[in-house]
């Protein structure tokens, strides 16, 4: 393994953070190289102001904005319209995350992000980059042919419309899910690949999100690692996981996965540092299939 390669699956990479992180940052550009997309999930608790602040604040900085537009916790069509009007003319958002979400019950009228993308909201606000999900490892609350048939859907809405789209897959902590998965669903899709990445977090702090999500062979992967109450708190880097990819993309070209995106969870400024890091080549790589940063 070269460590160009890994350096190239890298070097793009986008990332989250939210209104709550945004007040303990005093300029993201100390963080993250300017142009860095910064994806904007819905926390509960947060205002729609608050996010359309940070997206616009995200703007200024000379980051991109890319908002999560959640299908189950968006209230009406004319709220929906009134959202996106305001992110591309406060905050000049180019792209959007569309997703079905995570709650049972959909506090309006949406149930899917499928809704949203083919009533034309994305497209009729002047948005023509959309980031749609994936899961490589299933969904705990849909059924595989459910998860098919919307990936043939979302490269059907991308030949109709001409928009850049890309799927961004829930995060994972093993490259075989993704591999199985991609080549699954290789005759039916052709949009690029972004793969969701844990950030610098305690393996505690991955095992909750990982049981939440469902994260399936990866959640047992990484219990093993959970053995004692040491290293519950030591500080994880997926840089095996990196590896694996990086890998994989050097042995199969014809791969459409594209890049990586980092889920930090609260961590993003020690995500990002280590990813500088990796960047600019300060790290070596072991014999565990891994590298450590120097």
């Amino acid at each position: 393994m070269d460590k160009k390669q890994i350096q190239e699956l890298v070097a793009d990479y986008s990332i989250e953070t939210t209104v709550r992180e945004s007040a303990r940052i005093d300029r993201y550009g100390d963080l993250v190289r300017p142009g860095t997309h910064l994806y904007i999930p819905h926390v509960p608790g947060t205002e729609p102001h608050e996010t359309v602040a940070l997206a616009a604040r995200l703007r200024k900085e000379g980051m991109e904005p890319v908002p999560h537009i959640v299908a189950r916790r968006t209230e009406s069509a004319a709220f929906l319209k009134e959202y996106l009007a305001r992110f591309v003319g406060e905050a000049g958002v180019q792209r959007v995350l569309v997703v079905a979400g995570d709650i049972a019950q959909p506090i309006g009228e949406f149930e899917s992000a499928l809704q949203i993308l083919e009533g034309g909201f994305i497209e009729n606000a002047g948005i023509t980059k959309v980031g749609v999900a994936g899961h490589p490892e299933g969904h705990k609350d849909v059924s595989d042919p459910v998860l098919r048939d919307a990936i043939i859907r979302k490269n059907a809405y991308a030949d109709k419309t001409g928009a850049d789209v890309q799927i961004v897959t829930q995060f994972v902590f093993l490259p075989a899910p993704v591999i199985a998965w991609e080549a699954a669903n290789g005759p039916i899709n052709h949009l690029p690949i972004r793969i969701g990445l844990p950030g610098l977090a305690t393996l505690k702090t991955l095992l909750k999100y990982a049981i939440d999500c469902g994260a399936g062979p990866s959640l047992a992967a990484v219990s093993k690692h959970a053995t004692n109450l040491t290293k519950l708190v030591t500080v994880s880097a997926p840089d095996e996981l990196i590896v694996g990819l990086a890998d994989y993309r050097q042995q199969q070209p014809q791969t459409r996965i594209r890049g990586v995106h980092f889920f930090p969870f609260g961590g993003l400024k020690r995500t990002a540092e280590w990813l500088a890091k990796i960047a600019q080549g300060q790290f070596e790589l072991t014999h565990k299939g891994g590298f450590d940063t120097v």
